[in-house]
């Protein structure tokens, strides 16, 4: 241990003196190790000190007044799960070392046969183990989380979407073609409707979760014109809003290397919030203007503005924008978030400004190319 390291913090749980005053002499007899010994004699002092944080390695005697042998170990690894553990034993006897092993511990020392470099050479042994077993426990978590993403994503995506597009398919099938007298229309539209609605939420959360559990959401860059990407967005939204007023303002090179459907979700995120979020006698506008290396892309809108405490946080999940416009409470509250994520993986920035006098404005800038890795 180099002299620039603080010293290994040794927790020795030993309820004989003379046995704790040896080992102590011991260590200091080696010159190589600098270590700060605490010594305890009770389990309870023990299971403080670690419980506390106090100790890099423990040295532990099975014999205690308020301890029962082998069931020391699991009391101190409870208090201290990922603190390495050598046990004192006063006799040779190797079932007895398999045991401690067995129930958690790293090494084993037998009384009257510790010196001071046999008894350094297995604290840091033990340390060094306890490290291996912590990695691979990481690792195992890792890929349980893996597992479980992709289960998770599976049903979403198959074993929910599925079943919701034969309802949406079929109440479609029953609207042109059923013969429905006016009351069973309406039923099966609202059926439509609500379908339609929860195909959105799973796709949210599909991507809430790719974006989240994955590293990022994913994108497949791909030559394309914004111009075109927008465009198209706009139109599907007159459609799907006639009553509303859209002003797309188109200006400069719109090529780029994006991936032009990610983008296209994006811009409808935005685009549908301002619809969501302001007056039917408004305009919503959108701006796609020319910056040299990149684009930016801005949607405004005249509805109230986003509460000024609320805006740092916009762009979490689960959190809305104002708690007005009741009518836009359909979704999960994921739209800005994946958003911003997919701008994010386009190595953009999306901003939001927010005011009485000048309304909403999110502004979305994208560069042309991807960075270099």
């Amino acid at each position: 241990m180099s002299g620039e390291e603080r010293p290994m913090r040794l927790l020795l749980v030993e309820d004989n003196a003379g046995d704790a005053r040896l080992i102590q002499e011991e260590l200091k007899d080696v010159d190589a190790a600098r270590f700060k010994v605490l010594h305890v004699e009770r389990m309870v002092q023990a299971e403080k000190a670690l419980s506390e944080q106090s100790a890099d390695v423990v040295l532990l005697d099975l014999s205690l007044p308020d301890g029962h042998g082998l069931g020391n170990i699991s009391r101190l690894l409870q208090a201290g799960p990922t603190v390495p553990l050598v046990v004192l034993t006063g006799t040779d006897d190797e079932r007895l070392a398999v045991q401690a092993v067995h129930q958690g511990a790293q090494d084993y020392l037998v009384k009257g046969q510790v010196t001071g470099p046999l008894l350094v050479r297995a604290l840091r042994y033990a340390i060094e183990r306890k490290r291996v077993e912590e990695g691979l426990k990481r690792e195992e978590a890792q890929r349980q989380t893996a597992l479980f993403r992709e289960q998770f994503l599976a049903i979403l995506g198959h074993d929910l979407r599925n079943p919701l597009q034969a309802i949406s398919g079929n109440a479609d099938l029953l609207l042109r073609y059923g013969g429905l007298a006016e009351p069973q229309r309406k039923a099966v539209n609202r059926i439509s409707v609500s379908a339609d609605r929860m195909a959105r939420m799973i796709n949210d959360v599909l991507d809430f979760t790719r974006a989240r559990l994955g590293g990022g959401y994913p994108v497949t860059r791909a030559r394309v014109n914004l111009h075109d990407v927008l465009r198209q967005v706009v139109e599907e939204l007159e459609v799907a809003h006639a009553q509303r007023n859209f002003e797309l303002s188109l200006s400069g090179n719109g090529w780029g290397e994006w991936d032009a459907d990610s983008i296209a979700q994006a811009a409808s995120n935005l685009v549908g919030n301002a619809v969501q979020y302001s007056p039917e006698n408004t305009p919503v506008s959108v701006a796609v203007r020319d910056e040299g290396e990149g684009i930016r892309v801005e949607v405004h809108n005249e509805g109230p503005p986003i509460p000024e405490e609320r805006l740092p946080y916009v762009f979490d999940p689960f959190v809305r924008g104002t708690e007005g416009a009741s009518k836009a409470r359909t979704g999960l509250g994921l739209g800005l978030y994946i958003t911003h994520e997919i701008v994010r993986a386009h190595g953009g920035t999306l901003r939001v400004t927010s005011t009485a006098v000048e309304g909403t404005r999110f502004s979305m800038s994208l560069p042309r190319e991807a960075a270099p890795a």
